[in-house]
């Protein structure tokens, strides 16, 4: 199904010639992931260098991930705008969120053919290609660490949490060693993984946030440079047990190996030793 279908049923006047589209992406200062799980977006958005909102509805995406895949941020009717010079010259404008829109807001995710660098677009650019990947069955957040159980991360919501530096995710997991999962969505391959550092498990997924592999030789190869750069988003996180700080290498090495043959993750998945 088209985002645009959805729009025209919660906004009766809408139509993609009166929209403009604003794919918001990484502007080198701050992610606009983040400025939404924040609670910041609709000021952030508000302020603009151009005036990009020309039209009477907005309806705004946040890159998510991969270069094609969007969350659906929100649609806003156009209210006025005004210029000014300090700091530097600027527009504000007022955009009104569409209360019929808000109930799949941070919910809905889109797949979408257009890969321009142009921000901006017009809603009729768009209007036939927006496509309804996946409905999360409530609002995406990401909150307060959920307890070591419950842990089920995304490359994506990985890269949010370091990015932000949580503070109860960093205090958890920089508290504790242990041994950790990873899994390949696409391919169901496992990689069992130890955390022996002083930083624990919060110091050892901090290089896969950076790196995806964490210089892993079969993950290397898989996630290199010539690998699709969506690919690393097809991985999840989960952590299969903890030990305290004062463990020692040879507990951790044994209990590494145990679940490398539980998972037969040597024999099918990523664990080459």
């Amino acid at each position: 199904m088209l985002l645009f279908d959805l729009l025209k049923q919660w906004e009766s006047d809408f139509k993609p010639g009166r929209a403009k589209v604003h794919l918001a992406r990484f502007n080198g200062k701050e992610h606009p992931l983040d400025v939404f799980l924040e609670g910041r977006f609709d000021k952030w958005q508000s302020w603009q260098s151009q005036r990009s909102f020309e039209k009477d509805y907005v309806v705004s995406l946040i890159q998510a991930g991969r270069p094609t895949r969007w969350l659906f941020a929100g649609l806003f009717r156009r209210k006025g705008r005004s210029h000014h010079t300090e700091p530097r010259s600027h527009y504000l404008y007022e955009l009104e969120r569409i209360e019929a829109a808000e109930e799949w807001v941070g919910r809905l995710y889109l797949t979408s053919t257009y890969k321009q660098r142009h921000s901006y677009p017009l809603g009729k650019t768009l209007a036939n290609d927006l496509v309804i990947s996946e409905l999360l069955p409530k609002r995406l957040t990401i909150g307060d660490f959920p307890g070591f159980k419950s842990v089920n991360l995304t490359k994506e919501h990985l890269d949010i949490v370091v990015r932000q530096n949580i503070p109860t995710w960093r205090a958890a997991l920089s508290s504790v060693k242990g041994i950790y999962l990873i899994t390949d969505v696409e391919t169901g391959k496992l990689y069992v993984g130890k955390a022996d550092g002083e930083r624990g498990i919060w110091g050892r997924w901090c290089t896969y946030a950076a790196t995806t592999h964490g210089g892993n030789v079969a993950l290397k190869k898989e996630f290199d440079i010539d690998a699709p750069p969506d690919r690393q988003y097809q991985l999840r996180f989960s952590i299969l047990e903890v030990t305290d700080l004062h463990a020692i290498d040879k507990e951790i090495d044994a209990r590494e190996s145990h679940w490398k043959q539980i998972l037969l993750s040597r024999d099918f998945g990523y664990n080459r030793n």
